[in-house]
C-alpha cells in the first residue's frame, strides 16, 4: 500500500518524470498534470496527500492554481509546496500568501525534495486524525449534553418546591412588624429566589425544547399571539422612559404554531431589548408573506460587539463586559429563542451596531412542519 498520493503539476514532461521516479522510489503513488487545468480537473476525481505545483507554467500559473485549489472547500487543507526556478524573495512571500505550505526552487535535490513532502504529508494526515478526533469528541459532548440535560430537568423540579416556601416565609415574615432594615432584607431575600425561580424556569424550558420533542402545534391567530405576547411590555418600557411601539400586520392571518413557544420566544426578544436600552426605544413589528410570518424587534440600545455574536445564542452565555453585566440575566434567554426558532424550521437574523442597537428578525412558517409518519404514508 502505498505512503500516500502526489499529485505532481508541471508543463515540462521531464520535471514530472523525475519527480515520479523520486517519490515513486519513497512509496508514493503519483499523479501527474502538465498545467494548472489538468490539475484541478484531477482534483475533481482524486484527493491527494500532497500537491507539487511548478510556478512558471502557460495559460494558468501555479500561483493562480493554488489559489483555486485554496478557495474549494473539498481541497483548500491539501498541502501545497512551490517549486520555481526564481529564488526571488517576492515570489516566495507570495507563494505563501496564495496558500502554499512550502517553497522548493529549481535544479532540485532529491533528498530535499523527499524530505520536505515526507514532513507535509506527516502534518496533513495528523490534522486528519485531529479533525476525525475531534468529530467523536463531538458525538461524547452529545451524548454527555443529553445526560447533562436530564440531570438539569430533574434538579429543577427539585428546586421549585423549596423556593416556593422561602417566598412564601417571606411573605408571613412581613406581617411580624420588621423594620425597615429587616424589610429591606426580606425584599433581597424576594429578589434574588425569583432570580432563582426565572434560572429553573429557563432551564426547564431549555431541556424540553432540546428534547427534539415535537411542538404543540394549534391553529391560531398572529394579531391575539402577538399582542399576548407583548402584554406588560409597554409599561417596563415606560419606567425606564423609553418610547416603545408595535405594528401588526392590517390583516390577520392564521398561523400554525406552538403558541405557548412562540409566545415565550417573541417575549424573550423585547425582555432582552428594553433590558439593554437605556435611552431611544423598542419597536416591534409583526410581518406576513404567503408562506411566512416574522417577528422584527428593534432597538436603539448597546448593540453586540462582533467578537460576542457568533456566541450570543450559545447557553449560559453573557457579553463578559461591565456595561452588559450590569443587568441580571441567566444567559438563557437567547438560546431559547434560538431552540424555538429551530424547532419550528425558521429563521434568526441578527443586525447590530455597537452603542447603536440591534436588529433581530425571527421568521418562521405559517404551516407547521411535521415529520413524516412512514407507517401512514405506507397505508
Amino acid at each position: 500500500m502505498p505512503n500516500g498520493t502526489i499529485l505532481v503539476v508541471d508543463d515540462m514532461a521531464r520535471n514530472r518524470s523525475l519527480l515520479e521516479a523520486m517519490l515513486s522510489h519513497e512509496g508514493y503513488a503519483v499523479l501527474q498534470a502538465e498545467n494548472g487545468l489538468g490539475a484541478l480537473a484531477i482534483l475533481e476525481r482524486e484527493l491527494p496527500d500532497l500537491v507539487l505545483l511548478d510556478v512558471q507554467m502557460p495559460h494558468m500559473d501555479g500561483f493562480e492554481t493554488c489559489r483555486r485549489i485554496k478557495a474549494d472547500l473539498r481541497t483548500c487543507n491539501i498541502p501545497v509546496i512551490f517549486i520555481s526556478v526564481s529564488d526571488e524573495a517576492r515570489d516566495k512571500v507570495y507563494a505563501f500568501t496564495v496558500g502554499a505550505v512550502d517553497y522548493v526552487t529549481k535544479p532540485l535535490h532529491p533528498r530535499e525534495v523527499v524530505a520536505r513532502v515526507n514532513t507535509h504529508v506527516s502534518l496533513y494526515r495528523q490534522q486528519r486524525e485531529l479533525e476525525a478526533l475531534r468529530a467523536a469528541q463531538i458525538d461524547h459532548l452529545k451524548i454527555v449534553d443529553e445526560i447533562k440535560t436530564r440531570f438539569i430537568r430533574a434538579v429543577s423540579h427539585d428546586l421549585k418546591n423549596p423556593l416556593g416556601l422561602i417566598l412564601s416565609a417571606t411573605d408571613m415574615l412581613r406581617e411580624t412588624g420588621l423594620s425597615d432594615e429587616q424589610t429591606q432584607l426580606i425584599g433581597i431575600i424576594e429578589r434574588k429566589a425569583h432570580f432563582m425561580l426565572a434560572i429553573i424556569s429557563d432551564l426547564l424550558d431549555l431541556a424540553h425544547l432540546t428534547a427534539e420533542e415535537a411542538p404543540n402545534y394549534a391553529t391560531t391567530s398572529l394579531r391575539a399571539l402577538a399582542l399576548e405576547a407583548l402584554v406588560g411590555f409597554d409599561l417596563q418600557a415606560e419606567s425606564k422612559q423609553l418610547a416603545f411601539s408595535v405594528s401588526l400586520p392590517q390583516e390577520d392571518a392564521l398561523v400554525e404554531v406552538d403558541r405557548h413557544a412562540v409566545s415565550r420566544m417573541i417575549g424573550n426578544l423585547v425582555s432582552n431589548a428594553i433590558k439593554y436600552t437605556s435611552q431611544g426605544g423598542v419597536e416591534v413589528r409583526v410581518e406576513t408573506a404567503p408562506e411566512t410570518f416574522s417577528v422584527i424587534v428593534r432597538d436603539s440600545g448597546l448593540g453586540i460587539p462582533p467578537e460576542a455574536l457568533p456566541h450570543i445564542f450559545d447557553k449560559f452565555y453573557r457579553i463578559p463586559l461591565p456595561a452588559y453585566r450590569q443587568e441580571d440575566g441567566t444567559g438563557l434567554g437567547l438560546a431559547i429563542v434560538k431552540a424555538i426558532v429551530d424547532q419550528h424550521h425558521g429563521s434568526i437574523d441578527v443586525k447590530t451596531t455597537v452603542g447603536a442597537g440591534s436588529t433581530f428578525t425571527v421568521t418562521l412558517p405559517r404551516r407547521a412542519r411535521r415529520p413524516i409518519n412512514h407507517k401512514e404514508s405506507s397505508a
